[in-house]
């Protein structure tokens, strides 16, 4: 299980976008065989030059653009609706159960409708032809691609033209529009068109309507709102407590991929199932029932107990792999507000997220801390409180009183002082706060570097050995030990 001009004119070039050799040309490469980025060419070490539809840029949903970014490095894919990892359409290729495939086309007289004109493109589902652009007359724009057509023109009779080429469908709303847009000055303004001919607009334009950050007639929700997975659970689907659905890009309905399902086992159900296994096909079997992030935690911690547990026992765990123990028990649950199994806090709940530190126990039920000087905080598992603002003494005089009770005081000599003594002083130490512990420890290697002389230079005693160096050490550390404790811990 388990130099300085060179680059200077050449950056010249590059912002002018003019070549600086002789007989470069405008749109192809420079003299220096440099790519150009914007000449409409992918070359050199570019991966894109212009902008293409978001299916041609991943595996997105087709609608929407994906923008060239400005150094052609890479597409701006921001504005693209990401497909379930599982819906195979998009991919390039035809899968089962798929009729053709993203960006392909089909002539419309190949398709049942008596359609004489006009290629269809594959359904955004992959699961057949859109016969939009079908046509049974000779005529195939429809009103958004009639509007499009007149918005280049400079002329009457070119609007004229676009207009004969439209279905009589497509013919009758832009006509709608254009009567209505005399108030804009004509069907150009698209912003002035969207305030004062909605209806008309959006008749003629009805992909855009989805996404116009207005909950129209006939539509579920809108590009990128969300809603927990959870809301969307119906007695023949269910959803576990975690993730949020996503508008799709249609507006209809919910995109439901990053839910998941109710029955799904999460990490440690994965990790009770496993460890029923006898061999690794079962053991497959009881990952493949959970979700990829999961399954993530799963693997991280199955990292841990392989490198550190050869034989996995509680305390193997305790000892090397329990904040990832933790994380596979309470991933689903920690975070909910609810206190569940595994879990001892809840960080969001105002009862339990901070606790007095003297309320933190040891195995005896003996407060480990003092109580009333700080806070301990409920861990990122939900499993144990944090106590890097709890403290078992505060101040120096109460550090010098664990060391006179657990190592037999200070040292009376350099020789007392050995690698046992200053390992016990080091852990009372440990255990003050900020100041108490500066104090205690400043107060200690103050002697321990601390030499007196006599009065021709000569070193006549160091360290422990020293009555002066130990006499003068609480000064020199601002360590008084008992004559200016505060009644809180100073942090």
């Amino acid at each position: 299980m388990k130099k300085i001009l060179t680059v200077s004119v050449f950056v010249f070039c590059i912002m002018s976008l003019v070549s600086c050799g002789s007989g470069g040309s405008e749109g192809g490469e420079s003299s220096g065989g440099f790519p150009r980025c914007g000449n409409g060419r992918i070359e050199g070490g570019e991966k894109c030059d212009g902008d293409v539809a978001c299916w041609e840029a991943g595996h997105f949903w087709p609608e929407g653009k994906a923008t060239c970014k400005s150094d052609c490095s890479a597409y701006d894919t921001s504005k693209c609706v990401p497909r379930d990892p599982n819906d195979n359409c998009g991919n390039g290729q035809i899968d089962s159960g798929e009729t053709c495939e993203q960006g392909e086309t089909k002539v419309c007289t190949e398709l049942p409708g008596d359609f004489t004109e006009g290629e269809a493109a594959c359904r955004r589902d992959c699961l057949g032809w859109d016969p939009l652009n079908c046509s049974k007359g000779g005529k195939t724009k429809t009103c958004s691609q009639i509007l499009e057509c007149v918005n280049t023109c400079a002329d009457e009779a070119c609007k004229e033209n676009c207009k004969k080429a439209g279905t009589d469908q497509g013919i009758g709303l832009f006509e709608t529009l254009e009567s209505c847009a005399s108030a804009c000055g004509g069907v150009s303004d698209a912003d002035c068109l969207t305030k004062n001919c909605y209806d008309a607009y959006y008749a003629c334009n009805p992909r855009q309507k989805c996404g116009n950050k207005v909950l129209d007639e006939g539509e579920v929700c809108e590009i990128k709102e969300t809603k927990p997975c959870q809301e969307l659970n119906t007695d023949d689907k269910q959803y576990q407590p975690i993730n949020d659905a996503v508008c799709n890009s249609e507006c209809s309905g919910w995109d439901t991929y990053s839910c998941v399902d109710v029955n799904a086992l999460t990490c440690y159900q994965v990790y009770e199932c496993a460890s029923e296994c006898s061999d690794s096909a079962c053991e497959s079997e009881c990952i493949a029932k959970t979700w990829p992030a999961a399954k993530e935690i799963y693997d991280t911690m199955m990292a841990c107990l392989d490198k550190n547990c050869p034989v996995v026992t509680d305390e193997c765990i305790n000892e090397f792999c329990k904040f990832q123990t933790d994380a596979c028990k309470t991933h689903l649950t920690c975070g909910n507000g609810i206190i569940d199994k595994y879990e001892v806090c809840e960080s969001k709940d105002t009862n339990t997220a901070f606790i007095d530190c003297g309320e933190i126990k040891d195995s005896n039920g003996e407060a480990m801390y003092e109580a009333g000087t700080g806070s301990a905080y409920c861990n990122k598992n939900c499993t144990e409180y944090g106590v890097t603002m709890c403290h078992k003494f505060c101040s120096c005089s109460e550090i010098k009183t664990c060391i006179d009770t657990e190592c037999g005081g200070y040292p009376k000599s350099n020789a007392e002082n050995t690698d046992e003594k200053v390992a016990c002083m080091e852990k009372c130490e440990s255990w003050g706060s900020e100041i108490g512990e500066g104090e205690a420890s400043g107060y200690r290697m103050i002697i321990e570097s601390c030499c007196e002389q006599d009065k021709q230079g000569n070193t006549t005693a160091c360290g422990w050995d020293s009555d002066n160096c130990i006499k003068n050490a609480p000064s020199q550390a601002n360590a008084t030990c008992g004559t200016g404790d505060n009644p809180k811990c100073p942090y």
